[in-house]
C-alpha cells in the first residue's frame, strides 16, 4: 500500500460523508480562487485575505456600499462534526439544512432556544407537552401562560409578514408538491419571480435564498428587496437615490421602492420587518439576532448573484437531493412554466431550474451590467403590532388586550414598600444584611418609581441589578434580579387579574389577528394603518462579526459545548420566558451566588 503525507493522521473519526463534504468545500475554494497573469513568477494561485472590519466603521460617505460576494467569508472552510446527542443530531440533521432563524434565533437565549427544540416549540400551541426532560436529564416544566403569550406574539408577527406579502401579491397560487425535489424546486422558482419582480417592478417580498454557510446547508427568506439607485444615477434625482416611498403609504423605510424600476444601475436593498406591541425601538442588544439575521441574507443573496459561488453539487449532497431526478407533469403545469424558458428548455429538474437562475443573474449583472451587487446598508424596520380588539369600538364589550412585557413596568404598579421588603427579604443570601440590606433595598425601590421612558428600561434594569456599585459582586446582583423578577410576576399576576380577566384567560376569537378578520372584508388592506412603522435602524454588513457568530453558534449546535442563558444584565428576558421556574443556567448561577456568599460571610 502507497504512503502519502497523511498516514501520521488518524482520519477514523470522521465518516466517509464527512470526508466527501470537506473534499468538495476545499474543491469549490480552490475554484473560487483565480490565477495570477501578471507574472510566471511566484506561486500561481492568489491569496486573497479577508477584508478589515474597519471597512465596514467608515462612514457612507467613504465607501460605495456595494459588496460582490468575494471568494473570503462565503467560502472559507469551517466544518464541525456533530456529537451523536448534539442538537444538531437531534433536531436538525433529517433537515440537511439550517434555517436563518436556527443559526441566529439563539443569540437572545441559547439555553431558552434549545429548550424551545425539546418542548417542539415549533406545533401548534395545543400539541406541545406541558413538560419536557433536558439533555441534562432534567424535568422542565412550561409556564403555560407565558407560551400563550409567547404564540400570540409569534401570530401577530405572522399576520403582518402576510399582509404586507398580500399586499404586492393579491392572488396566490397553489403548487402541489410530492417530493423533496419539488419543494426545493419551488424555492428556485419563487427566488427567479421575484428577481423578476424587482428588475420590472423595483421590489420584491418574501424572496428565498440559500447557500453554503461555514460548510452546511442554509435556508431562509427575505422579508423585503428593493433597487436602491447607485450614486451616478442619484445625483439627479430628487429623492437623492432612493426611490419613493412604499405603495403602502409609509415614509419610515428609506430603502422602500415606488413599485418602478430604476433605468440606471442599481444595488439590492435589504429590509427585514419586526412587529412589537411597545410604541418605541428596542435597545441596541436586543437587535443584534435581527442584525445577524440580515447579515445572514446578505451573504446568500450575494453568493446567489455571483457566478460560481454556490456549489450546487455540494449543496444537494447536503441536502440529500438528486438534481436530476424530473418533477412532476402537475408540479411543471403548477408554476407555469410549462413553456419553453429564456434559455429555450423546458424546467424539469433541479438542473434545469439552477440554469434559468443562472441566466437571469447573468444577464442583468454581467451582460446588461445594471445591478451592482448587493447594498452593504442593511436595514430593520419595526413596525406596531395590532390586536383584533385595537381600534375597535370599545362599546362591543370586549377590552383592548395589553401585555406586561417588561419587568419594570410591571413593577411600576406596586407600592415601593412592597418592592423594597421583597429585595430586604433576598439580600442576605448575598452576604448583605441588616441596615445595609435595607438602605439598597429602599434605594431600588425609589429608582424604580423615577419617571423612566419605556425604551430605556433595558438600562436602567442593569443599573439596578449593579445596585449602583462599581464594583462587581456577583451573588448581590444575583440576589436583586431574582427579587425584583419575582416581585414583578406578582404584581403582573394582581395586575392582570384586575385588568384582563376577560381576555386573558381565554383562547377565543381575542386571539385573532385583525389581518385575519379583515380580509374576508377588504383585500386591499392600508397596512401603514394597520400597522403603523414605530421606527428604522440601519447598519453595515459585518462580515468579521457574522463569521464570529457562526463560529460560535456552531459549536453549540455540534455538541462542542453547552448553551449559554443570558448576562445577569439582562435577565429582563426572563420575564416573559416560559422556561423560566425551571431553568436550569438560572439555578446554576443562583448556586454559584450561594457560594459566593458563603465566602464573604465566612470572611
Amino acid at each position: 500500500m502507497s504512503s502519502d503525507e497523511y498516514d501520521g493522521y488518524d482520519l477514523s473519526e470522521f465518516t466517509s460523508q464527512e470526508l466527501a463534504v470537506v473534499d468538495a468545500n476545499v474543491s469549490h475554494m480552490l475554484r473560487s480562487i483565480p490565477e495570477r497573469t501578471a507574472s510566471s513568477a511566484g506561486p500561481k494561485i492568489h491569496i486573497a485575505l479577508e477584508p478589515s472590519c474597519t471597512r465596514v466603521e467608515r462612514s457612507l460617505a467613504q465607501q460605495s456600499n456595494v459588496v460582490t460576494a468575494s471568494a473570503t467569508a462565503s467560502s472559507t472552510l469551517h466544518f464541525v462534526t456533530a456529537a451523536a446527542d448534539s442538537p444538531y443530531s437531534r433536531f436538525c440533521s433529517w433537515k440537511g439544512a439550517f434555517s436563518v432563524t436556527d443559526l441566529v434565533g439563539p443569540t437572545w437565549c441559547e439555553l431558552q432556544y434549545e429548550y424551545g427544540l425539546f418542548g417542539q416549540k415549533e406545533k401548534p400551541l395545543h400539541l406541545r407537552p406541558s413538560s419536557f426532560i433536558s439533555r441534562s436529564g432534567k424535568q422542565i416544566l412550561v409556564q403555560s401562560d407565558r407560551a400563550t403569550s409567547s404564540n400570540r406574539r409569534l401570530k401577530r408577527g405572522k399576520s403582518t409578514h402576510q399582509a404586507l406579502e398580500n399586499e404586492l401579491r393579491p392572488v396566490k397560487l397553489t403548487v402541489t408538491v410530492t417530493t423533496p425535489e419539488e419543494r426545493f424546486g419551488l424555492r428556485i422558482v419563487q427566488l427567479i419571480t421575484g428577481f423578476n419582480e424587482i428588475i420590472t417592478g423595483g421590489k420584491t417580498r418574501e424572496l428565498p435564498v440559500f447557500g453554503i454557510i461555514h460548510g452546511h446547508a442554509v435556508v431562509g427568506v427575505i422579508d423585503e428587496v428593493v433597487q436602491v439607485c447607485t450614486t451616478s444615477e442619484s445625483m439627479n434625482r430628487p429623492d437623492g437615490g432612493v426611490t419613493s416611498p412604499s405603495i403602502d403609504g409609509d415614509t419610515g423605510a428609506g430603502l422602500q421602492s415606488s413599485g418602478t424600476s430604476s433605468q440606471g444601475t442599481y444595488t439590492l436593498g435589504l429590509i427585514d420587518y419586526k412587529t412589537r406591541r411597545a410604541e418605541y425601538l428596542p435597545p441596541e442588544e436586543d437587535s443584534r439576532t435581527p442584525k445577524l439575521q440580515l447579515m445572514l441574507y446578505h451573504r446568500m443573496l450575494s453568493s446567489l448573484l455571483t457566478p460560481g459561488m454556490v456549489d450546487f453539487d455540494l449543496l444537494w449532497s447536503l441536502m440529500n437531493l438528486d438534481p436530476n431526478k424530473r418533477f412532476s407533469h402537475n408540479f411543471v403545469r403548477d408554476i407555469g412554466w410549462a413553456d419553453a424558458t429564456s434559455n429555450g428548455e423546458v424546467c424539469t429538474d433541479l438542473n434545469s431550474l439552477v440554469s434559468e437562475w443562472v441566466v437571469i443573474a447573468r444577464r442583468e449583472k454581467i451582460e446588461e451590467g445594471r445591478m451592482k451587487g448587493v447594498n452593504a446598508e442593511l436595514q430593520l424596520v419595526y413596525r406596531r403590532a395590532l390586536d383584533r380588539t385595537e381600534g375597535r369600538d370599545k362599546g362591543n364589550g370586549r377590552k383592548e388586550y395589553v401585555e406586561l412585557n417588561e419587568p419594570l413596568q410591571a413593577l411600576a404598579s406596586e407600592e415601593p414598600l412592597v418592592i423594597a421588603s421583597a429585595i430586604a427579604e433576598k439580600l442576605p443570601e448575598s452576604g448583605v444584611e441588616g441596615e445595609g440590606a435595607i438602605s439598597i433595598a429602599i434605594a431600588i425601590a425609589e429608582k424604580i418609581k423615577l419617571p423612566c421612558p419605556p425604551e430605556h428600561y433595558p438600562s436602567v434594569w442593569s443599573q439596578l441589578v449593579s445596585a449602583g456599585s462599581d464594583q462587581e459582586d456577583a451573588a448581590l446582583q444575583w440576589a436583586i434580579q431574582d427579587s425584583l423578577l419575582t416581585c414583578a410576576e406578582k404584581a403582573r399576576t394582581a395586575w392582570y387579574l384586575s385588568q384582563n380577566e376577560p381576555v386573558v384567560k381565554g383562547s377565543g376569537p381575542s386571539s385573532v389577528s385583525v389581518f385575519a378578520e379583515a380580509k374576508h372584508q377588504n383585500r386591499n388592506l392600508d397596512v401603514s394603518k394597520m400597522s403603523p412603522i414605530i421606527g428604522t435602524r440601519k447598519f453595515l454588513m459585518d462580515d468579521p462579526l457574522l463569521d464570529s457568530h457562526l463560529d460560535d453558534i456552531l459549536q453549540w449546535w455540534m455538541g462542542s459545548r453547552k448553551p449559554r442563558g443570558v448576562a445577569v444584565s439582562h435577565t429582563y428576558r426572563c420575564f416573559t420566558c416560559e422556561y423560566q421556574r425551571s431553568c436550569e443556567w438560572r439555578e446554576e448561577k443562583a448556586k454559584e451566588a450561594a457560594k459566593l456568599a458563603e465566602g464573604l460571610l465566612e470572611i
